[in-house]
């Protein structure tokens, strides 16, 4: 399979996503401001949901941007990834509805860091057959190293919410850690290109 097509096929699974997910999004009772307000814990998980799924988008194209090889592995890791990105309009849906229920917010973590290994997975299945491109070994050393940051922090989020008792600490945190990859790497091509 070529990379284009696997790129092509990841792009559309993510934008059917995020079209479900704000398909999920429930209208207020009445047109006012105060039904709206309402409403605002489902538009709280769609948010933070949108933006993680956006922070993936880019570490993916990231990640993505100077390989030039993909095997068998890197598309399993690929689908398994994409598996669980499309359970998030779902678990969005159960943690927005239930943003005081650390089990809502608990499956909501368990699958974003299901999603989050498996593309970690990808990087290095992706950096294993792509290692005769110094480039691409140079950037995916540094993507790499940034999404262990992303993990060790969205792993932190459970604990740190139990810590608090506060549920919705949980979605915070995953959506910061998803975001830190793209901003550092986002800070390092600036350096690289001038």
């Amino acid at each position: 399979m070529g990379k284009q097509r696997l790129v092509a096929f990841t792009d559309a699974v993510i934008a059917i996503v995020i079209t479900i997910l704000v398909l999920d999004l429930e209208l207020p009772a009445a047109p006012t401001l105060e039904a709206l307000w309402e409403i605002r814990e489902g538009f709280f998980a769609y948010a933070v949901s949108f933006f993680w799924i956006g922070a993936m988008w880019i570490n993916l194209h990231n990640q993505w941007h100077r390989a030039r090889r993909v095997t068998t592995r890197v598309v399993w890791h690929t689908v398994l990834m994409l598996f669980f990105i499309s359970l998030i309009p779902y678990v969005t849906r159960f943690a927005g509805s239930n943003l005081s229920s650390m089990f809502a917010l608990g499956v909501y973590w368990f699958v974003s860091l299901l999603a989050t290994v498996n593309f970690m997975a990808q990087g290095y299945a992706l950096g294993y057959y792509n290692r005769d491109d110094p480039d691409f070994l140079a950037s995916a050393r540094v993507l790499n190293h940034w999404m262990w940051v992303d993990l060790v922090v969205n792993i932190a989020g459970l604990p740190l919410a139990l810590l608090l008792n506060y549920p919705p600490v949980v979605m915070v945190v995953i959506c910061v850690a998803a975001v830190i990859p793209s901003v550092v790497i986002r800070h390092l091509n600036r350096e690289y290109e001038g």
